[in-house]
């Protein structure tokens, strides 16, 4: 492929990716690793490093933009950070032993029927949060800590071996486990998503996994794409959001699912 086209294809991936990442907080994986792999034909595993290294990048820039709206608040989801390092590092080191097909259907299954639900219910916290405290009941904050470290844990292992920043868990963890607004919760999600992905990308880079100059190419466009997005983000009432992250997780989930099959 000609060099500049070349450079312009990642560019525009990065500009989708950025878009996606600042409205609903999602990883970049979502977006370049199947534009690496299927289009520009990169190994999976290089396609993965680059977009952890994007995620960092991309991750922090977002994160900013949110923060000086004020609405980054780290001090509840401290603890699914500390998890999440950990488990990316346990995540980057261990071999994939279900079938990357399987996994990618059935994440885009659950996007597909989470974004359904999102756009028909809306973003209501507090009828959702009843709904969850059915299941799980935080009689204190120590509780709810250990259950947020956990998942964090889990988050993270996710990240170390697929990639994905883990920024859509993080999001409903927040939400649905924290109540944390969604503007706030998008926020919050994203800086841990790059707190996240750095851990996981420094174990891709050891392995030779990460290419820099495709990452640098891919970051500038994801960090313009997804600065442009935080100006909708801020503005946008609870139930545009609502729409919004309704309608992308579905989209995403069958542009997951579909493409196993191609």
């Amino acid at each position: 492929m000609d060099g500049l086209i070349l450079l312009l294809f990642q560019l525009v991936l990065g500009l989708a990716s950025g878009l996606v990442m600042s409205l609903v907080g999602a990883s970049a994986v979502m977006v370049i690793v199947p534009g690496l792999n299927i289009v520009l034909n990169y190994r999976i595993h290089t396609a993965i490093g680059i977009s952890l290294f994007v995620d960092v990048l991309a991750s922090l820039a977002v994160g900013y933009a949110y923060w000086k709206h004020g609405n980054v608040d780290l001090s509840q989801g401290l603890w699914i950070a500390l998890g999440s390092v950990v488990g990316a590092q346990i995540g980057a080191g261990t071999t994939v032993v279900l079938p990357d097909w399987f996994l990618a259907v059935s994440y885009g299954i659950w996007m597909l029927t989470a974004g359904a639900m999102i756009w028909k219910k809306g973003l209501d916290r507090a009828s959702i949060a009843d709904r969850f405290y059915k299941y799980i009941q935080f009689e204190s904050p120590v509780k709810r800590a250990a259950m947020t470290l956990i998942l964090g844990v889990i988050i993270g292992f996710n990240c170390g071996v697929f990639g994905a920043g883990g920024g859509i868990l993080i999001m409903l963890v927040l939400m649905f486990v924290l109540d944390y607004p969604i503007h706030k919760a998008i926020g919050t999600s994203t800086v841990i998503m790059a707190v996240t992905a750095a851990s996981a990308t420094a174990g891709y880079l050891v392995r030779g996994n990460v290419d820099i100059l495709a990452g640098i190419v891919v970051s500038a466009g994801t960090i313009f794409g997804g600065l442009q997005g935080v100006r909708f983000a801020n503005i946008a009432s609870e139930e545009t959001m609502s729409k919004v992250v309704g309608g992308i997780f579905m989209a995403l989930g069958v542009v997951m699912t579909a493409l196993r099959f191609i």
